[in-house]
């Protein structure tokens, strides 16, 4: 996963100031000169430019609690495309059962919403873009991000949808089939070969799912390499990471502060750090789980996974049992889950 996506644990703290680059500052004149559009379909070419238009933007990181017992200011810089960076804040925004997950998601998103607007001057705010990223339909973990402003009711309105990158891995939609199907065998090894984990037979499947789904969650938000590095290093950096751990399980059942005191040993201490293990913490919950609970993020999913599709559920248990059952769910999972696509839709009036 690259280093500038706004998903990233690896926080550089530059000082910079907001930066528009030239291309984007002719975006409003191109858009909206006096070259009526051929097509008369304002939103596909607004979509089109945002989309080859190349802006960057700084936002505070005050809101990260290691930042706020720190005397000065310190900043953070993205660069990419306009609807990029629009993904980028709407996977920021990423919220757990509502709670966010990123300290300094509206941050991003209000300087993102800035830039653009920026861009379009010219247009008199006659756009508006929403992006939203959601690893399956009706999901308890989602983002949003917008830019511009509503339509007003009586607007006579373009609209157009596209997809960007969310940055996140892709989920397999065979792996979440097969472990859907072998819950407890091939999924053995995201769990430490502790398979006390599972709740009971029935979550199985649904476990071995949410296991594989949050694994590529948790790999897009702290990428293995670059969150080592962050773990090993002095000041901010280390500090930022394991604040950014804390905030990611904070919507869970357990928390890593027992895995950072003198007394245990955790992958988030500095002499000891451990990326992989730290991921996988968040994924199956602690090791130790009669002192610190087991629910990890695989199987919050699992069960948020049922709660999304009880509807599709109960009609295929309507009509099938038994390995016909399985394999109908096992089906569904795999067509309705995916991580790394944002759906953008742009309006223009």
């Amino acid at each position: 996963m690259r280093s500038d996506r706004a998903v990233s644990t690896v926080m550089d703290v530059a000082m910079a100031l907001l930066l528009v680059s030239a291309s984007v500052l002719l975006l409003g004149t191109h858009l909206y000169g006096t070259t009526p559009d051929p097509d008369g379909d304002r939103a596909d070419h607004t979509a089109a430019v945002l989309g080859a238009t190349t802006i960057s933007v700084q936002y505070s990181l005050a809101d990260a609690d290691p930042v706020a017992e720190r005397p000065g200011e310190y900043h953070r810089t993205e660069y990419g495309s306009a609807t990029g960076l629009l993904a980028d804040a709407a996977v920021a925004n990423a919220r757990i059962d509502g709670t966010p997950i990123r300290p300094t998601g509206d941050e991003f998103e209000a300087a993102v919403d800035a830039a653009i607007g920026s861009a379009l001057i010219g247009s008199d705010r006659e756009f508006y873009a929403v992006a939203e990223w959601e690893p399956y339909e009706n999901a308890s973990i989602n983002g949003t991000a917008t830019a511009g402003e509503r339509p007003p009711p009586t607007a006579d309105v373009s609209s157009v949808t596209l997809t960007a990158s969310s940055g996140l891995p892709a989920v397999d939609a065979d792996e979440i089939e097969r472990a859907s199907l072998e819950g407890g065998t091939d999924w053995n090894d995201r769990l430490g070969d502790r398979t006390d984990l599972v709740a009971d037979s029935d979550s199985a499947g649904f476990e071995a799912a949410g296991m594989v789904l949050g694994d590529a969650i948790v790999r897009g938000y702290f990428p293995p390499e670059e969150t080592q590095l962050a773990l090993e290093s002095q000041g901010l950096s280390h500090d930022l990471a394991v604040f950014q751990y804390e905030r990611m399980v904070a919507p869970l059942e357990y928390d890593f502060t027992g895995t950072t005191n003198p007394a245990h040993h955790g992958p988030l201490k500095r002499e000891k750090a451990d990326a992989l293990e730290a991921n996988a913490q968040v994924r199956r919950g602690i090791a130790d789980a009669d002192r610190f609970g087991r629910d990890g993020l695989g199987e919050w999913l699992a069960e948020d996974l049922q709660d999304a599709f009880a509807e599709e559920i109960a009609t295929i248990d309507d009509e099938y049992s038994g390995a016909a059952r399985d394999e109908r769910i096992a089906a569904l999972l795999a067509d309705e889950v995916s991580t790394a696509e944002v759906t953008i839709t742009i309006q223009t009036w």
